[in-house]
């Protein structure tokens, strides 16, 4: 009898799984967070963005664990029965992390940490061996992290699927711009009867279209090369950006004749970078600055030479960038997810989301940084800076 009695006393010592999850939230969290952040130290991601829906998962795996489930519909999921849930905070998971450029097997990696981490810490929390009550919750956990690990990788699917779709249609419309401005004004310059200054125009909308045309294919080819796992390639030399600025300001405003730019330059500009992909930072975020900010503001670009580097700001007024944008706007084909149709003006505020990539690529080829704050008061500025 006494023995019996030792038996329930042990038993007793060891906590409900769903009870320890619930009471140990902040723990697990903690170590999600961790984790998540060893699968992707290189991006600058806030705590908020990285632990993202881990709480909630885990109180839909409690839940999932407390429901009654009959042994037809339990062998049903185990064998793969679709029973994926589109709104649980697991495939809204998937999404982000998708937009966040976590790859499938970072978050499958993700969830393996979380089924390990929850049933060291159990374990760990008591002494008392495994008995049949413990089996079973042992087994409702792993179901239900598989049923959450689904859910998450089904949305992330879903949303590479929507992305790709809208990438390609973003890049028909992108093209089909610019080209029919050069076929119209291809028709107008076959007109024997054309004044000089119409022909002086026309010739200039088929610079400015061609010059479109051929940044957003630099952008794509740029992004194709970047997921063959080649870097953006840099050709250092000396070169003075005070120069480069001028030219860049130039070339946008001549696509952009309505637009107002200022430029402000202090300081020695000179540093050894790449002539060839400078320019095509400055001209991105000069772009990505007319596309999103407002019209009838300035657009403000700033160099500054500092010490040991040079200081590149380019700023505009206009909405601020949403916070879960932020976190990963310099992500390939966010733009393609976040942005609208047209503004208030007219202008296209559709783009493939490729333009702020290839600014940071060339960037960190530099060995600099790229950072971006946006607020109502402040605007939205893009600051990089350049080691010399």
């Amino acid at each position: 009898r006494s023995r019996e009695c030792v038996v329930v006393a042990t038993a007793c010592v060891r906590m409900k799984l769903t009870t320890f999850i619930k009471s140990h939230l902040d723990a697990i969290v903690a170590e999600w967070e961790l984790f998540a952040l060893s699968l992707v130290p290189e991006k600058q991601m806030t705590s908020l963005a990285l632990r993202d829906h881990c709480r909630q998962i885990l109180l839909g795996v409690v839940e999932h664990m407390q429901l009654r489930e009959s042994v037809p519909q339990r062998d049903f999921k185990a064998k793969g029965g679709d029973t994926a849930e589109t709104d649980s905070a697991a495939s809204l998971h998937g999404a982000l992390r998708q937009v966040a450029g976590f790859d499938l097997v970072q978050l499958f990696a993700e969830f393996r940490a979380l089924r390990a981490s929850v049933l060291a810490l159990w374990q760990r929390s008591t002494d008392a061996a495994p008995d049949a009550s413990a089996l079973e919750e042992h087994i409702r956990f792993n179901e239900a992290i598989d049923q959450a690990l689904a859910e998450s990788v089904k949305s992330y699917s879903d949303h590479v699927e929507s992305s790709r779709d809208m990438f390609l249609a973003i890049l028909g419309h992108d093209l089909r711009g610019p080209l029919s401005a050069i076929n119209m004004s291809n028709a107008i310059l076959g007109k024997n009867e054309l004044a000089q200054p119409m022909r002086q125009q026309a010739a200039s909308r088929i610079k400015r279209a061609s010059r479109e045309m051929s940044r957003l294919i630099t952008d794509l080819l740029e992004y194709t090369r970047s997921r063959l796992g080649a870097n953006i390639p840099i050709e250092r030399d000396d070169c003075d950006l005070r120069p480069l600025c001028q030219d860049a300001i130039e070339s946008i405003q001549s696509s952009h004749p309505a637009q107002t730019f200022e430029f402000v330059a202090s300081g020695d500009l000179r540093m050894h970078g790449d002539p060839a992909r400078l320019p095509q930072v400055l001209s991105n975020l000069l772009n990505n600055a007319v596309q999103h900010g407002d019209p009838r503001a300035a657009i403000r670009l700033y160099a500054t030479g500092e010490a040991s580097e040079v200081v590149l700001k380019v700023g505009h007024a206009g909405r601020p960038i949403p916070a879960d944008a932020l976190a990963c706007i310099f992500e390939p084909l966010v733009q393609a997810v976040y942005g609208g149709t047209s503004g208030p003006d007219g202008r296209s505020k559709t783009g493939l989301g490729l333009g702020l990539f290839v600014v940071q690529q060339i960037v960190k080829g530099h060995h600099g940084t790229v950072e971006v704050t946006s607020t109502e008061e402040t605007g939205t500025v893009f600051t990089v800076r350049l080691p010399r």
